[in-house]
């Protein structure tokens, strides 16, 4: 990879894109990263309705645990692909997902066992950046309201033996923010449906920036 990308990733969108549509047209990215929770326990229309909101950006994907099941085997919708299971190069750069999550109290619609998501990690061998809806477990970005640690020791995992460059996270909404794992800077920008984002600038392969952003408001670097 040559010169500077530019990426926004977001996170548990909820049906609700317009929140960071003015960040969209801020940034301007190469690259748009979704990683999980597009819809509120919707179908694949209310899917392919988000996404219709990121047309004209290269846009990747994962679903996340309130998606539909049956966009764990869609490949692609408009311009955004899925990469739920697979990697792929853009600009250079590779990049692989999981979607889903571990399971959790709430029986929610796409809960993966923890060695099915190693599985699946597991094949994508080592990328540069790692969308996974579930967040890195033990780490300031999986504490839900109620205390504890609720997200996937198998990403935790495969950030440890792998060190991809970026995971960009989300899942657990009240834990926005970001958590260096060795070589690997975990991010998980809280929920796009209130606006949140992150901004991304890669230069020559490496990390030159990543800030936290609200739509409309200053962010926090990194």
């Amino acid at each position: 990879m040559v010169g500077t990308l530019r990426i926004l990733a977001a996170v548990d969108i909820h049906g609700r894109p317009q929140a960071i549509l003015s960040a969209l047209a801020e940034e301007s990215p190469d690259l748009v990263l979704l990683s999980g929770d597009l819809t509120n326990a919707g179908d694949l229309q209310d899917i392919e309705e988000v996404l219709q909101y990121f047309e004209g950006f290269p846009t990747l994907f994962v679903p996340g645990n309130m998606d539909p099941p049956e966009l764990l085997s869609v490949e692609r919708i408009g311009s955004s692909e899925n990469v739920h299971g697979k990697a792929v190069s853009v600009h250079g750069i590779s990049i692989g997902g999981v979607g889903g999550a571990n399971p959790g109290p709430f029986s929610t619609p796409i809960e993966l066992g923890e060695d099915r998501i190693w599985g699946l990690l597991r094949g994508l061998g080592r990328v540069d950046i790692l969308l996974s809806h579930a967040p890195p477990h033990g780490t300031t970005l999986d504490i839900p309201r109620a205390g504890g640690h609720a997200g996937s020791k198998s990403v935790r995992r495969y950030i440890e033996e792998f060190q991809p460059l970026l995971c960009v996270c989300g899942h657990i909404h009240e834990s926005a923010g970001m958590e260096r794992l060795g070589r690997t800077l975990a991010v998980n920008p809280g929920p796009a449906s209130r606006g949140m984002y992150c901004s991304i600038r890669l230069r020559e392969g490496e990390i030159a920036e990543v800030k936290v952003s609200r739509a409309g408001r200053p962010g926090f670097t990194f």
